[in-house]
């Protein structure tokens, strides 16, 4: 366990986590471009950044341009979908308030090939 959970806000950050990763897997899906998604197939390993307090998926994994693209969701975000992409120290928002990726996601993963 990479933190220590405090119950009821880590249930809700943590679930909203793995609703933003349905999402992405689901839009991803729609775009024919899944196969960026990479998982282990063990127990989700949720974990915290120490550094901003955001919560990441350790062993589900975007692979764009054959480059790992570091998700991350804020803590506490009241955002219905607050996943954000990391790619080299840049940060792209994932979704909009619907669940539609955002221009500059679809842009990031347009101008790369998955895997």
């Amino acid at each position: 366990m990479s933190y220590v959970r405090v119950i009821p806000r880590d249930l809700f950050n943590e679930g909203n986590l793995l609703k933003c990763y349905g999402q992405l897997y689901l839009n991803l899906e729609k775009m024919r471009m899944e196969d960026c998604l990479e998982c282990d197939g063990n127990a989700f390993d949720i974990w915290q950044n120490s550094a901003t307090g955001g919560l990441r998926i350790g062993n589900v994994t975007l692979i764009v341009n054959r480059r790992v693209i570091v998700l991350e969701r804020p803590m506490n975000s009241r955002e219905p979908y607050p996943l954000w992409a990391l790619p080299d120290d840049d940060e792209i928002k994932v979704f909009n308030a619907d669940g539609s990726f955002t221009e500059g996601f679809v842009g990031l993963l347009r101008t790369r090939e998955c895997n």
